[in-house]
Protein backbone atom coordinates (compact mmCIF):
# COMPACT_ATOMS: atom_id res chain seq x y z
CA UNK A 1 0.00 0.00 0.00
CA UNK A 2 1.34 3.43 -0.93
CA UNK A 3 0.94 6.04 1.79
CA UNK A 4 -0.16 9.47 0.62
CA UNK A 5 1.43 12.22 2.64
CA UNK A 6 -0.61 15.39 2.98
CA UNK A 7 -0.70 18.73 4.77
CA UNK A 8 -3.89 19.82 6.49
CA UNK A 9 -4.25 23.57 7.23
CA UNK A 10 -6.07 24.33 10.47
CA UNK A 11 -6.94 27.13 12.87
CA UNK A 12 -7.74 27.26 16.59
CA UNK A 13 -9.36 30.03 18.63
CA UNK A 14 -8.98 31.23 22.17
CA UNK A 15 -12.43 32.79 22.57
CA UNK A 16 -12.52 35.40 25.36
CA UNK A 17 -15.71 36.67 26.99
CA UNK A 18 -15.74 38.88 30.09
CA UNK A 19 -12.31 37.67 31.24
CA UNK A 20 -13.04 33.97 30.69
CA UNK A 21 -12.15 31.62 27.86
CA UNK A 22 -14.18 28.86 26.24
CA UNK A 23 -13.00 25.25 26.40
CA UNK A 24 -14.73 22.28 24.80
CA UNK A 25 -14.53 18.58 25.71
CA UNK A 26 -13.86 16.34 22.70
CA UNK A 27 -15.81 13.10 22.24
CA UNK A 28 -14.06 9.74 22.57
CA UNK A 29 -14.68 9.10 18.86
CA UNK A 30 -12.49 11.96 17.59
CA UNK A 31 -9.45 11.02 15.51
CA UNK A 32 -7.02 12.76 17.87
CA UNK A 33 -6.98 14.11 21.42
CA UNK A 34 -9.95 11.87 22.36
CA UNK A 35 -11.81 12.96 25.49
CA UNK A 36 -9.48 15.90 26.09
CA UNK A 37 -10.48 19.51 26.60
CA UNK A 38 -9.84 21.68 23.57
CA UNK A 39 -10.55 25.08 22.07
CA UNK A 40 -12.71 25.68 18.99
CA UNK A 41 -11.25 25.35 15.54
CA UNK A 42 -10.73 23.15 12.52
CA UNK A 43 -9.70 22.98 8.92
CA UNK A 44 -9.68 25.49 6.11
CA UNK A 45 -11.76 24.53 3.09
CA UNK A 46 -10.48 25.25 -0.41
CA UNK A 47 -11.36 28.81 -1.39
CA UNK A 48 -11.92 30.08 2.17
CA UNK A 49 -9.84 32.79 3.76
CA UNK A 50 -8.41 31.84 7.17
CA UNK A 51 -10.79 34.34 8.80
CA UNK A 52 -13.84 32.83 7.06
CA UNK A 53 -12.73 29.32 8.00
CA UNK A 54 -12.18 30.13 11.67
CA UNK A 55 -15.50 31.95 12.04
CA UNK A 56 -17.28 29.05 10.28
CA UNK A 57 -15.63 26.44 12.51
CA UNK A 58 -16.46 28.37 15.68
CA UNK A 59 -20.08 28.76 14.55
CA UNK A 60 -20.36 25.04 13.67
CA UNK A 61 -18.77 23.85 16.92
CA UNK A 62 -20.28 26.34 19.36
CA UNK A 63 -23.01 28.43 17.72
CA UNK A 64 -21.10 31.59 18.66
CA UNK A 65 -20.09 34.58 16.59
CA UNK A 66 -16.68 36.10 17.28
CA UNK A 67 -14.38 38.91 16.28
CA UNK A 68 -10.86 37.81 15.38
CA UNK A 69 -8.31 39.93 17.27
CA UNK A 70 -4.82 38.62 16.43
CA UNK A 71 -2.70 35.52 15.77
CA UNK A 72 -0.99 33.92 18.76
CA UNK A 73 1.20 31.06 17.50
CA UNK A 74 1.95 28.88 14.47
CA UNK A 75 2.08 25.15 15.30
CA UNK A 76 2.24 21.71 13.71
CA UNK A 77 1.73 18.04 14.60
CA UNK A 78 1.41 14.71 12.78
CA UNK A 79 -1.62 12.40 12.81
CA UNK A 80 -2.87 9.29 10.97
CA UNK A 81 0.31 7.35 11.72
CA UNK A 82 2.45 10.27 10.62
CA UNK A 83 1.17 10.58 7.06
CA UNK A 84 -0.80 13.78 7.72
CA UNK A 85 0.90 16.93 8.93
CA UNK A 86 -1.48 19.45 10.50
CA UNK A 87 -0.17 23.03 10.27
CA UNK A 88 -2.12 25.70 12.04
CA UNK A 89 -2.42 29.04 13.75
CA UNK A 90 -4.02 29.83 17.09
CA UNK A 91 -5.95 33.10 17.05
CA UNK A 92 -7.27 35.26 19.87
CA UNK A 93 -10.98 35.99 19.36
CA UNK A 94 -13.52 38.06 21.26
CA UNK A 95 -17.06 36.79 21.83
CA UNK A 96 -19.67 38.85 19.94
CA UNK A 97 -22.96 37.01 20.44
CA UNK A 98 -24.81 33.72 20.68
CA UNK A 99 -25.33 30.95 23.19
CA UNK A 100 -23.12 27.86 23.18
CA UNK A 101 -24.71 25.03 21.24
CA UNK A 102 -22.26 22.16 20.80
CA UNK A 103 -21.72 20.38 17.51
CA UNK A 104 -21.09 16.63 17.16
CA UNK A 105 -17.36 16.80 17.98
CA UNK A 106 -17.80 17.92 21.60
CA UNK A 107 -19.78 16.74 24.63
CA UNK A 108 -19.28 19.56 27.13
CA UNK A 109 -18.12 23.15 27.43
CA UNK A 110 -16.99 25.56 30.14
CA UNK A 111 -16.12 29.22 30.40
CA UNK A 112 -13.05 29.31 32.66
CA UNK A 113 -10.61 31.88 33.98
CA UNK A 114 -7.41 31.62 31.90
CA UNK A 115 -5.32 30.54 34.90
CA UNK A 116 -7.68 27.57 35.44
CA UNK A 117 -6.43 25.98 32.20
CA UNK A 118 -3.90 24.03 34.28
CA UNK A 119 -6.78 22.14 35.95
CA UNK A 120 -7.92 20.54 32.67
CA UNK A 121 -6.62 17.75 30.46
CA UNK A 122 -5.68 20.07 27.59
CA UNK A 123 -2.89 19.74 25.03
CA UNK A 124 0.27 21.49 26.26
CA UNK A 125 0.30 23.76 23.19
CA UNK A 126 -3.10 25.18 24.16
CA UNK A 127 -1.91 25.78 27.72
CA UNK A 128 1.15 27.58 26.31
CA UNK A 129 -1.04 29.77 24.09
CA UNK A 130 -3.41 30.72 26.93
CA UNK A 131 -0.48 31.59 29.20
CA UNK A 132 1.09 33.73 26.47
CA UNK A 133 -2.13 35.66 25.78
CA UNK A 134 -2.99 36.32 29.40
CA UNK A 135 0.61 36.80 30.64
CA UNK A 136 0.87 34.32 33.49
CA UNK A 137 3.19 31.40 34.27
Amino acid sequence: MIMKEEIYPALKAIVEKEGKILILKRTESEDCFKGMWDIPGGGIKFGETPEEALKREIKEETGLEVEIIKPIRIWTFFKNNGDTQVVGVTMLCKYKNGKVKLGKEHIDFKWIKPEEIENYNVHEGIKKDVKAVFNFI
